[in-house]
């Protein structure tokens, strides 16, 4: 049927490229004049035959290239005096009566593949409660050994497409959840890092903290040093100061000594004495000389 349609629209697409080459041609050498497009019906069947050869020619490269090499007859022998070629029918019947009373097994759409390397049989199956390696190994085996039997023929290969699927197999959940404990036990963080970067970083680390406690001891010693000192320092200038007012009060307590002993006629005045007795004298005689400068005004 596919070859059929193939011929069909490649007869129709190449007459309507011959029909429009013609009237190109004609035109050009001068057989038909360029006014007589102007007709609206003659502009009509142009566009009408270009659109018509864009439709057949996309048409056919779909078949060509899209279109499966899906055939409805195989070629069982080919010989001198004659050949002998089993249908589609027959071969999905055959499929049919093989698979029919398997437990399990439901056949669905049977398909013939024929390509460079010989004749593909390809199968749509239905699996209920079996396994699906030990079922396909059953079945192609059994196919090959039907139709080796029956026709006399070999398929290339031989394909089954699970439509539908009900497993065999039950998981072990205590087995699973085990597993799923072992490899939560076993596992270990593994983070993005560069390899040896974890110690290098705490090694890297601890020096800091190191560095940083005997920079804090050192702060704290050289604070408790300079307390030291300025304690000192006060403690100095306490003491010098002490020291500087008990030298003055022992300095009057000898001035007033020696004025007493000279009122009492022991002692004669010293010469500290003088001095602090002509101080006074001059101190008063200035402030006399002011007060009369002041009454002259």
């Amino acid at each position: 049927m596919k070859k059929n349609i193939e011929k069909i629209l490649a007869s129709a697409g190449l007459i309507i490229a011959l029909v429009l080459i013609v009237i190109l041609i004609v035109t050009a050498f001068g057989g038909i004049e360029q006014s007589e497009f102007d007709n609206q019906l003659v502009r009509g069947l142009v566009i009408t035959l270009s659109v018509l050869y864009l439709v057949l020619a996309v048409s056919s490269l779909t078949m060509l290239f899209l279109g499966s090499d899906a055939v409805r007859e195989i070629t069982l022998r080919s010989e001198q005096g004659g050949s002998c070629k089993a249908t589609l029918g027959v071969i999905r019947r055959l499929v049919k009566e093989t698979f029919y009373g398997l437990e399990g097994v439901k056949t669905g759409k049977v398909t013939l593949i024929v390509n460079e390397y010989g004749v593909k049989l390809k199968v749509a199956v239905r699996i209920t409660d079996r396994d699906v390696f030990e079922t396909e190994t059953y079945l192609r085996t059994l196919l090959e050994e039907v139709f080796k039997g029956a026709l006399g023929f070999k398929f290339h290969a031989i394909e089954f497409k699970i439509v539908s699927l009900q497993a065999r197999f039950k998981p072990d959940k205590d087995k699973v959840d085990a597993a799923v404990a072992e490899k939560v036990a076993e596992h270990t963080a593994n983070y993005a890092v560069v390899p040896n970067s974890v110690e290098q970083t705490s090694f890297g680390g601890d020096a800091a903290e190191e560095q940083t406690s005997t920079e804090t001891e050192e702060g704290a010693a050289e604070a408790a040093g300079a307390e030291s000192t300025a304690a000192e320092a006060d403690a100095g200038a306490e003491s010098a100061a002490l020291s500087g007012i008990s030298g003055g009060a022992a300095e009057e307590e000898s001035v007033e000594d020696e004025y007493e002993q000279v009122a009492d006629g022991e002692e004669e005045i010293s010469p500290e004495a003088d001095e602090y007795d002509e101080e006074e004298k001059s101190t008063e005689e200035k402030a006399e000389a002011d007060a009369e400068a002041e009454d002259e005004k």
